[in-house]
């Protein structure tokens, strides 16, 4: 079944599964919309008058037909997933509204999250670019949050200027959350693999000379956004021994990797790229590229960029 065969069967089969379950003031359709990991097809679904709509995103649930998951079961998934929540859309879009649009609310729960450079919300939220990436600042509605995950907000430009404050405030702020309760984690990565070591016999990787780690955030939600803490690289460096790679594994952490003379950038690009393609859930998708930190000249820049800089080759500069 081709997608699109797949979008007009499930939506007669949600539309009747609502109908056989007598679900009231339901209305369904198809839309792209801009999120941070890009454009993104939704199944919208609105209850009565709401101004808030539940989404549900297509290619996912396409990928998993494919991957062998009935269409009655997707169905099943999404129409549960409505019944669930259509009194949480009735009774919390008030409470919503009145949060999001009050900066004094809102303050406290502003936090920096890393997303991708040429991610289509950037037009119109306020940002700082980091190579190819670009920090943003979300707002976390930790009162209208429920059992299926953390809800989130993307703080744009027209919810700043309603705010009355400026791109410096909103990102100092942001920064002092984070710093103050998503403070950086540095794991190695040996700890978070003992388990596999020790049932699969395999060589600790400290001991063949590879010195790794995982940078995240203490929560591990959105963690990436680490790297852009004040104090992050001198805090990296010091625990890893020197300059180091940054190895884009998500938006929710780094792998950093001692730069003992060993890593080659475009090895590591084609590694974090073959992860992307086969791996990573698209919306966690961050970059293709690996990056490097210069504990000596205290300079981050893409691992390309290292490469060509310090003459490590033709074959990395390209």
């Amino acid at each position: 079944m081709d997608y699109e065969s797949f979008k007009t069967n499930l939506m007669d089969l949600v539309t009747k599964e609502i109908k056989d379950r007598e679900l009231e003031s339901i209305s369904l359709k198809f839309d792209t919309i801009d999120s941070p990991d890009g454009m993104s097809d939704r199944l919208m679904v609105s209850v009565g008058e709401s101004k808030m709509s539940m989404a549900f995103r297509l290619k996912e649930i396409y990928r998993d037909v494919e991957n062998g998951e009935s269409m009655d079961k997707a169905t099943f998934k999404i129409v549960n997933t409505i019944e669930d929540n259509i009194s949480v859309v009735k009774t919390k879009e008030a409470g919503v509204k009145s949060f999001i649009t009050d900066y004094s609310k809102v303050k406290d729960h502003t936090y920096l999250r890393l997303i991708p450079g040429n991610s289509p919300v950037l037009k119109t939220t306020p940002h700082k670019k980091i190579e190819d990436m670009a920090l943003v600042v979300n707002a976390h509605l930790d009162d209208f949050s429920d059992d299926n995950g953390k809800s989130v907000v993307v703080i744009t430009k027209p919810l700043m200027e309603t705010y009355g404050i400026n791109e410096d405030q909103l990102f100092a702020d942001a920064e002092k959350n984070s710093l103050a309760n998503e403070p950086l984690v540095l794991t190695p990565l040996v700890d978070m693999i003992q388990h596999l070591i020790s049932e699969e016999d395999l060589p600790n990787p400290e001991e063949v000379g590879i010195v790794t780690y995982i940078a995240t955030n203490q929560s591990g939600f959105q963690g990436a956004a680490v790297v852009a803490y004040p104090d992050f690289a001198e805090k990296a460096a010091e625990q890893i021994g020197g300059s180091f790679y940054m190895l884009p594994s998500s938006v929710h952490e780094f792998i950093l990797i001692k730069d003992d003379g060993g890593p080659n950038a475009r090895d590591l690009n084609k590694m974090v790229k073959n992860v992307n393609e086969t791996v990573l859930d698209p919306r966690d998708f961050l970059s293709d590229q690996c990056y490097h930190y210069d504990a000596q000249e205290k300079k981050f820049e893409t691992g390309l960029a290292y490469a060509s800089r310090n003459g490590k080759g033709k074959g990395d500069a390209r």
